[in-house]
């Protein structure tokens, strides 16, 4: 047999070198380079909270992965025209990303470059507005886009509609009334063609808490449902309320009108059509102020179900009986397809603040597992149905007159920042706050009817360490697999990509990425700005662009009540909001410049009297917006410690007399604050203010 020419031979070769690489090359495109994984789309949205309707804060994408995390860096940062700080979830549809704000704020940035390109204010009068009204209306979690919409709550129980392409107003809607103790500050959900929304009284105890559903097109409600019964001496709206006052005791409609509100999660179910609401507690606070004899008092914290077109009612899931801490389950819900002995299973995961994580079947609301995973001394585990098993420990109202020390906090362990599922692995990644806190019974207190400190954790008692987490919890096998941990308690929520990471942005500036798998840190840069929402990712012209908004965290509530916790440079930063991907060559952006406290104009005054001015500070709810120490993290709230009131007679004419309620909302009025509190009040702010100019005390500018 004749051999082949050399020269034929070697360009057969070539040519068949030339061939398994072209096929190596088109596996490669079809599959990618990471794991098999399918490759990545040139183009993509992220148009949900959460990036689905499942809320699972996961992308399927891996242009990004652990092999090149490395080489990712800031492509562009743009600072936003916003005093109030951005933490919600970017949404991102045909390369614009939308963003809310405070007071129906919204904002549309070009993806590539960061450029505006339009943005929208709403415009509102505030002078009537309960306290509620006014909360919602510093506080923003973020938009929904639907049908060629963006939709934001504005605070004051309204919603509003804007067209994607230009901003202009489409419709307005009113669902609460902020005269009344209501506000809105949770993005709304979309889903069926409708828009829902929910409310919070701030555990007030004086409201009936409510879900609205508005049609998307033209924003008229088509049904409500409310979370908890009427007034018993009324004929109730339906057997189902009928039912559900019987379970809140004798004679509780004197102590509490509820309110259970449903002031943020909410999960829309696109394959069985239903609408997962989380509910909070009731009010007060204090299980002993409430009925004696109260059972579930439904449906505070509970997971409701109600058919998604219509609001009925389908079903419900008991979390916290008779709750003493604020441990609603109004946080952390979503859905995934679990394998459950040897069948897939659609089940609703919820995650609410008591420190337990619950798996539940989607259809029926039956307990399939959950266990804790963190600190807790109120339960000491469930039992085969899920509920508690309570711990005296943890009962403060036992124990009259003493201080108790209680894991989670009222704050919760986990709070309303996003939660991530890695759905290959089936792990749940949790964003977990650690702040032991003392609490101690105060009828004065008007809100919770509860003093508590949240920094105990940082005293120095050696039992109790404040911190932060994040926590893996593997959703199948009911346990943790993994978890991190940072100094600072509080910081932003998650986000699983294919890539095999889990990103989160810190309290201290830092964007912080982890391997998915083990926990380890793998990647961070510091963005110059504390971080309280969920990144976002998409891809953009074949290129993975990360955006994430930084700034004060003051559009989150507990920005300011947590001001000790968050009182880095980074925390004082203006809001921005930045872009990553892999090759970026972007400046990274200034740290903010904190000038000393100045000098105080008036002396020190009695401490006994400011003792007494401190009590009514939190009492009265001043530190919700003012923060602790009276130190506001940043936005419209000014930090009294670096203004304080020049005299008695001007804490007396804006907190008496409401001088500042009338220019658009700047501070409620408070009519029953007596002159002797009003006294006790401006001491109390005096010395903060001496305490931080001769930097003494708990905060250190």
């Amino acid at each position: 047999m004749r051999s082949a020419h050399p020269m034929f031979g070697s360009h057969y070769k070539l040519r068949c070198l030339h061939r398994l690489a072209a096929l190596l090359f088109a596996a490669a495109a079809l599959h990618g380079c990471n794991g098999g994984k399918p490759a990545d789309p040139q183009n993509s949205d992220w148009e949900w909270l959460g990036n689905s309707a499942e809320m699972q804060h996961h992308a399927s994408l891996s242009t990004i992965n652990v092999d090149n995390v490395d080489d990712l860096e800031l492509a562009w940062w743009v600072e936003m025209p916003n005093v109030d700080g951005l933490v919600g979830n970017p949404l991102i549809k045909d390369g614009v990303i939308f963003q809310g704000g405070p007071s129906g704020t919204i904002f549309a940035n070009d993806v590539k470059s960061g450029k505006l390109l339009w943005s929208y204010e709403d415009t509102a009068d505030f002078s009537t507005a309960s306290l509620s009204g006014y909360w919602g209306r510093r506080m923003n979690r973020g938009v929904a886009l639907s049908e060629g919409k963006v939709i934001i709550t504005t605070g004051d129980c309204r919603l509003v509609a804007v067209d994607q392409k230009t901003g202009k107003k489409i419709w307005e809607a009113q669902s609460c009334d902020s005269t009344q103790m209501y506000g809105i500050s949770a993005a709304p959900r979309v889903g069926a063609g409708l828009v829902f929304t929910g409310n919070a009284c701030m555990d007030s105890g004086t409201t009936r808490g409510f879900v609205d559903a508005l049609d998307v097109k033209t924003g008229k409600r088509r049904w409500r449902f409310y979370t908890v019964p009427g007034d018993p001496a009324k004929k109730q709206d339906s057997p189902l309320y009928d039912m559900a006052a019987k379970t809140w005791g004798t004679g509780w409609y004197e102590k509490s009108h509820g309110c259970g509100s449903p002031w943020d999660a909410m999960t829309y179910d696109p394959k069985l059509n239903l609408l997962y609401i989380g509910v909070g507690g009731p009010s007060p606070f204090d299980p002993s102020k409430r009925a004696p004899d109260a059972g579930d008092e439904l449906f505070t914290n509970s997971i409701v179900a109600v058919d998604a077109s219509t609001g009925a009612y389908k079903w419900h899931f008991k979390q916290t009986p008779n709750d003493g801490w604020n441990y609603d389950a109004s946080v952390g819900i979503m859905i995934a397809d679990l394998p459950i002995d040897g069948q897939n299973r659609r089940t609703v995961i919820s995650v609410p603040k008591s420190g337990f994580a619950y798996v539940l079947d989607a259809r029926t609301g039956r307990f399939i597992s959950g266990s804790a995973y963190t600190q807790a001394n109120w339960a000491k585990g469930l039992d085969a149905k899920g509920r508690p098993i309570p711990d005296p420990d943890g009962q403060y109202w036992l124990r009259p007159g003493q201080a108790n020390i209680v894991v989670p906090s009222p704050a919760g362990s986990h709070g309303w920042e996003a939660l991530a599922y890695d759905p290959e692995n089936h792990l749940v990644y949790i964003p977990n706050m650690v702040m032991p806190t003392k609490i101690e019974t105060d009828p004065a207190a008007l809100v919770g009817g509860l003093l508590m400190d949240f920094y105990y954790g940082s005293s120095g008692d050696p039992k109790w360490k404040s911190y932060g987490e994040i926590v893996a919890w593997d959703a199948v096998a009911n346990k943790v697999a993994w978890r991190t941990r940072t100094d600072l308690p509080i910081n932003g929520g998650l986000m699983h990509t294919s890539g095999g990471l889990v990103f989160q942005g810190m309290a201290d500036g830092r964007l912080v990425a982890y391997n998915a798998k083990t926990g380890q840190e793998l990647w961070s840069r510091q963005t110059g700005g504390a971080m309280r929402a969920a990144p976002s990712t998409v891809m953009v012209d074949g290129k993975q662009y990360l955006i994430v908004p930084t700034g004060n965290g003051a559009a989150a509530a507990t920005g300011s009540y947590f001001s000790k916790y968050n009182s880095t440079l980074q925390s004082r930063t203006p809001p921005r909001l930045l872009a990553f991907r892999i090759g970026g060559t972007a400046t990274y952006p200034p740290l903010a410049k904190v000038e000393p406290v100045g000098r105080p104009s008036a002396s020190r005054q009695d401490a006994k009297l400011a003792r007494k001015g401190k009590v009514v500070f939190e009492s009265y709810g001043c530190v919700d917006c003012h923060g602790m120490n009276a130190d506001a993290v940043g936005g419209r709230i000014p930090s009294l410690i670096r203004m304080p009131p020049s005299d008695l007679a001007h804490v007396k004419a804006v907190v008496q007399e409401g001088a500042m309620s009338k220019n658009g909302g700047g501070m409620p009025q408070f009519k029953d604050l007596t002159d002797e509190e009003a006294r006790g009040l401006y001491a109390y702010l005096v010395n903060e203010a001496w305490d931080a100019h001769e930097k003494k005390g708990a905060f250190k500018p």
